[in-house]
């Protein structure tokens, strides 16, 4: 199936733009939620099923992989779009970036142990974030400071943590790192609708990748990597190395 990668950027000329600050807003969380429902508008005959990832760039930004073009909008600039079927083959090295939400099966526990007659919680509620729950096994807790605080070791866990999660992810879909830089690492916290925050940590990763498997790697592509793939995170962007 051809896919399409489309460059969108948000109209400055658009009766809309007194909007602005409500479709791309400055807040980084409340931008998640924003961007979401804003790039849903380029696939206006969609159903409910999504079949697109996007990442916002710069203010007011976006990349996007469809498996069908998206619609311009007065929102936004003429789309930029191309039919995305990169030419693969094993050996190829090539420099990707990434925004992922990277989980985990969380290990089992005494925590986990069930009375008989119960019911296990459901699997999806085992889905832990690599960097949160890495913290968490190493006791970094909140409240310490100095050059021990949660804050300053929070990326040095996320490059250990990050590393480890591709390599896997590589081992199942085609591909081997070869360099890997975590460019930031943050908690993005969403409004739910009947009150509270959902958490999810954001990894940006960049580096170099080989293609071992091209077909599998391709398909990984076009897939996405990790969750929270809504909210503009698992779209990974490819040029040669």
């Amino acid at each position: 199936m051809t896919h399409y990668l489309t460059r969108a950027v948000l109209n400055r000329r658009a009766p809309e733009h007194a909007l602005r600050p409500l479709l791309d807003p400055a807040d980084r969380d409340t931008a998640f939620d924003a961007h979401h429902r804003l790039i849903w508008t380029l696939f206006p005959n969609r159903d409910a099923r999504r079949d697109f990832l996007w990442r916002a760039d710069e203010r007011g930004k976006f990349m996007i992989l469809s498996a069908s073009e998206p619609q311009g909008s007065r929102l936004f600039e003429p789309l930029e779009s191309k039919p995305f079927a990169p030419v693969l083959s094993a050996g190829d090295r090539l420099a990707f970036i990434l925004r992922a939400n990277a989980t985990r099966d969380r290990r089992s526990g005494p925590q986990d142990d069930v009375a008989p007659g119960t019911r296990r919680r459901p699997r999806k509620d085992r889905r832990v974030d690599i960097v949160m729950h890495s913290m968490q096994e190493q006791g970094l807790e909140r409240g310490s400071t100095g050059p021990d605080s949660r804050a300053a070791q929070r990326m040095h866990v996320a490059a250990i943590a990050a590393r480890v999660w591709l390599a896997a992810q590589g081992e199942r879909r085609g591909f081997s790192v070869e360099g890997l830089t975590v460019e930031d690492y943050r908690v993005a916290k969403l409004n739910r609708r009947g009150g509270g925050k959902a958490t999810f940590g954001v990894l940006d990763l960049k580096g170099l990748l080989t293609v071992h498997d091209p077909e599998v790697f391709a398909d990984a592509l076009v897939t996405g990597f990790g969750r929270a793939k809504a909210y503009g995170c698992g779209l990974m962007l490819i040029r040669r190395a």
